[in-house]
C-alpha cells in the first residue's frame, strides 16, 4: 500500500513539473467514453474524467471543442483491453493508444488509462507553443526546440486493487441423502474471511428450518436437522460476472429425531439426537448482480458414517440416513 502510494504521489510531481516547466498552451477536448456493460465494477465516465481533472488541476473538457476523446473498454478473449483515440472537431484520426490487461479490474485499467491520458494533454499543452492549436499527432510529438525543457518518459504502472477479504452469505439449503430421509428445506448463513481469488476460509451453518415430518401406522417422528461446516474456498476468474468457485471441507452435523406413538400401550414419545462428522466437496457459481453483491448457485456433496435408521415403534427404517447426501445451496453474498 505505501509503495502505491509512493509511485502515484511521484506521478502527481511529474505532472506538477511538466506543467511548470514552461508556458503551456491550454488543450480542450470532448469526451466520448463507452465501457461494456457485462464488465463488473468498471467507472462510468463521470469518475474517469474526475480522475484526470485531478491529475491535471483543471478541467480540460468542454462541448464543443477542437479534439475529441474516444474512449472504449472491453473483453478481448482472456484480456480487458481499453482504447483512447484522438479524433479533431471534424472527426479525423488524429492518434491513439491501446491498454491490455490480463489480470487487473476494470477499475484498476481505467485509472491507468486517465492518468496517461492526463499526462498526455499536459505533453500536447507543452508541445504547443502559445496562440497556435496543438498538434495533430497524438503518438508522434514534434522534436522539442533546442534549449528546451525536455519532457520526461513516464511509465505508469496500474495500482493493485484492492480484493475484498470479507463476505456474508444468506440463502437457503435443500438437503437430500442417498438413503430413505426425506429431502428437507433449512436456511443457510455462511461468512468467508480471506482472499476469494487465492484461499479463503468459510464457516457456514444450514438449520433451524421447519420440522420434517416421517410417519407410520403406530405413530410418526419429526426430524430437526443442522450441519456446520469450515472449508477452503478458491474464486476463479475474480472481477469477471461470471465466477466459477470450488470448496472442501469438514463439519459436524446433527439430526434430532422426536417420536410420538399413536398408540399409548407402546409408551411415551421418545427422543433421539445423533451426531457425525461429515467431509464435504463442491463448488458453484458467483453471479455480479451489482458492485460487491453475488447471486450463488452451489452444489455439495457430503459423506459421513455411520449409518442411522430412525424408528416409530416397531417399524423399523421409516428413514434412514445412509452416509451420502447432497446438499443445493442458493442464495445471494455480499463482499467488503
Amino acid at each position: 500500500m505505501l509503495r502505491r502510494r509512493a509511485l502515484s504521489a511521484g506521478l502527481a510531481c511529474v505532472i506538477a513539473l511538466v506543467a511548470g516547466s514552461a508556458r503551456a498552451e491550454e488543450v480542450l477536448l470532448s469526451l466520448d467514453y463507452q465501457a461494456d456493460p457485462g464488465l463488473s465494477g468498471c467507472p462510468g465516465p463521470d469518475q474517469f474524467r474526475a480522475d484526470i481533472v485531478r491529475h491535471l488541476g483543471r478541467d480540460p473538457f468542454r462541448d464543443p471543442a477542437p479534439h475529441r476523446l474516444v474512449v472504449r473498454i472491453g473483453p478481448t478473449g482472456a484480456r480487458l483491453q481499453g482504447r483512447v483515440e484522438w479524433r479533431d472537431a471534424a472527426d479525423q484520426w488524429e492518434g491513439e493508444r491501446t491498454f491490455s490487461a490480463r489480470n487487473e479490474s476494470c477499475e484498476q485499467m481505467v485509472r491507468a488509462m486517465a492518468l496517461a491520458t492526463a499526462i498526455q494533454i499536459q505533453l500536447l499543452a507543452l508541445a504547443s507553443p502559445p496562440g497556435n492549436p496543438a498538434p495533430a499527432t497524438v503518438d508522434a510529438l514534434p522534436p522539442e526546440p533546442p534549449n528546451q525543457p525536455v519532457a520526461p518518459v513516464v511509465t505508469v504502472l496500474p495500482p493493485v486493487p484492492r480484493e475484498s477479504r470479507a463476505g456474508v452469505e444468506v440463502g437457503v439449503m435443500v438437503a437430500r441423502d442417498l438413503g430413505g430421509a426425506p429431502t428437507s428445506l433449512a436456511p443457510r448463513l455462511a461468512v468467508t474471511i480471506g482472499r476469494p481469488s487465492a484461499l479463503a476460509l468459510r464457516l457456514a451453518v444450514s438449520g433451524f428450518g421447519p420440522t420434517t415430518e416421517v410417519s407410520a401406522a403406530e405413530g410418526f417422528a419429526q426430524l430437526d436437522r443442522l450441519l456446520a461446516t469450515l472449508q477452503v474456498v478458491h474464486f476463479f476468474r475474480r472481477d469477471r460476472r461470471l465466477q466459477p468457485f470450488a470448496a472442501v471441507g469438514v463439519g459436524l452435523q446433527e439430526v434430532h429425531v422426536h417420536g410420538i406413538s399413536a398408540n399409548s400401550a407402546l409408551g411415551s414419545a421418545h427422543d433421539g439426537r445423533v451426531f457425525w462428522p461429515v467431509g464435504t466437496a463442491g463448488g458453484g457459481l458467483a453471479v455480479a448482480v451489482a458492485n460487491g453483491l453475488f447471486l450463488v448457485v452451489e452444489g455439495e456433496a457430503t459423506f459421513y458414517r455411520p449409518a442411522v435408521d430412525v424408528q416409530v415403534g416397531t417399524v423399523r427404517a421409516v428413514a434412514r440416513f445412509d452416509g451420502e447426501g447432497f446438499f443445493g445451496h442458493l442464495g445471494v453474498l455480499a463482499r467488503f
